[in-house]
């Protein structure tokens, strides 16, 4: 009986540290998760001012830059990590609306810290 009642002891004590905060099992993975999303942010911001300056787009609003399609998967089925992110950067595709028939468009790649690599246009 003693037993029994340590067992439940050291489970409300548990619960109620889960409760405030104290231990979360997943906070280290939110963590990470709500860090890759602040880097696809950033970086992709980073992305869209050198595109713009690079293609002279008359307002920020012609350019159009999405996280590539494989990495926004790795990232949501959790298999990308805040690490891979630090090490290999991310890569985004993108559009630039303003010069009809031959509005640019390719891909823009970043280090880990949000520098942009490179800028490669598809339409050359």
């Amino acid at each position: 009986m003693r037993h029994i009642a340590l067992l439940a002891a050291a489970l409300t004590t548990i619960t109620s540290c889960l409760s405030v905060g104290l231990i979360s099992p997943a906070a280290h993975a939110g963590d990470d998760d709500a860090k890759i999303e602040a880097r696809v942010g950033s970086f992709g911001r980073n992305c869209k001012s050198a595109i713009a300056d690079k293609f002279k787009a008359k307002s920020m609003a012609d350019v159009e830059v999405t996280l590539a399609a494989s990495l926004r998967t790795s990232i949501d089925a959790g298999e990308l990590s805040l690490a891979d992110v630090k090490s290999y950067g991310l890569s985004y595709n993108f559009r630039v609306h303003h010069l009809p028939g031959k509005d640019p468009e390719g891909y823009c790649n970043t280090n880990g810290q949000g520098d942009v690599q490179e800028i490669s246009n598809i339409h050359k």
